[in-house]
């Protein structure tokens, strides 16, 4: 039996295993979309609260497959778990549907939910790239911490990017990690390259330490970036160790590897046993020397 059958076994039992199965690997791009949206399927169908859990827990695995159509599927899942949170508000993408306006430091504006559940404290960002905080959400009147799919309502933005909205019409919750998966499977060796290089920023690795680029409320609207992800960091270790491990130009090779060791903290054993595939010895000296100290016994990750 496939792993996608296995997500719908009559048996909550098999179904538990199946999702757990799906966090022991790195996939390649076709099988995290059909896994993905087998694990949708899955928890959109789910009574038994051991397999639920276990099917959501599974979803970063595959995130960067998932569709909008999947997210939107997800967001009318009911569960209080944590991962899908998160990973909801990192879908988060806003339509700006009004006329903003100034209110102080921040900038009031009504938006529509086109995809995932931003939730208050989340970091957004402009077409441009500034940087805006979601303070407060309003639906009916009343206060709310999510905006979900679909619905409309009024928010306060605050933050660099804040008073330039009257430009744009969209806001993306970082967008930066999916873009880099997408760089990293791309067919000229020079994208691929510069995806890597990009890797350690697209996580928030340089940034302060945090929880899941959901902030609080309190304190973030002078900061310039928001808190590392440690989801998006797995997310893109991942698919910086299947591209090295794929990798036939030695450029590109030597930038996937210094982005996996820049991103060591988020490097778990999927993408490990992937780099354990390289043969040290056919590479050049540098990225040996990244390899190297990537597979070294003892390394803390």
């Amino acid at each position: 039996m496939g792993l996608t059958e296995q997500l719908g076994h009559p048996d909550p039992r098999q179904r538990e295993a199946a999702a757990r199965r799906v966090a022991l690997r790195v996939w390649e791009p076709e099988a995290e979309e059909a896994i993905g949206a087998a694990l949708v399927r899955a928890a959109g169908a789910e009574t038994e609260p051991g397999a639920l859990a276990a099917q959501l827990d599974a979803l970063p695995a595959v995130e960067a497959g998932l569709t909008d159509g999947d997210l939107h599927r997800l967001g009318l899942v009911r569960s209080d778990s944590p991962v899908l949170a998160r990973l909801l508000a990192r879908a988060g993408r806003l339509q700006i549907s009004a006329p903003v306006r100034p209110s102080g430091a921040a900038t009031l504006a009504v938006v529509r939910c086109l995809r995932g559940a931003p939730r208050t404290g989340l970091w957004l960002r402009t077409p441009d790239g500034a940087w805006t905080v979601l303070e407060r959400i309003e639906l009916y009147g009343r206060a709310a911490d999510r905006l979900d799919s679909g619905c409309t309502g009024r928010v306060l933005l605050s933050g660099p990017g804040a008073r330039g909205l009257g430009e744009w019409e969209r806001l993306d919750a970082d967008p930066r990690p999916r873009e880099c998966v997408r760089g990293l499977r791309a067919p000229d060796p020079r994208v691929r390259a510069l995806a890597a290089a990009g890797a350690a920023d697209a996580a928030g690795a340089a940034g302060p330490a945090g929880a899941g680029g959901v902030a609080g409320t309190g304190g973030t609207a002078g900061a310039d970036a928001p808190a590392a992800d440690p989801e998006a960091g797995r997310m893109l270790c991942a698919a910086l160790a299947r591209a090295a491990v794929a990798e036939t130009d030695p450029a590109a090779l030597e930038s996937e590897l210094a982005a996996l060791l820049g991103l060591a903290p988020f490097l778990g054993p999927p993408p490990l046993a992937l780099l354990h595939a390289l043969d040290a010895a056919t590479l050049p000296a540098r990225p040996r020397t990244y390899l190297d100290a990537l597979l070294r016994p003892g390394r803390t990750g």
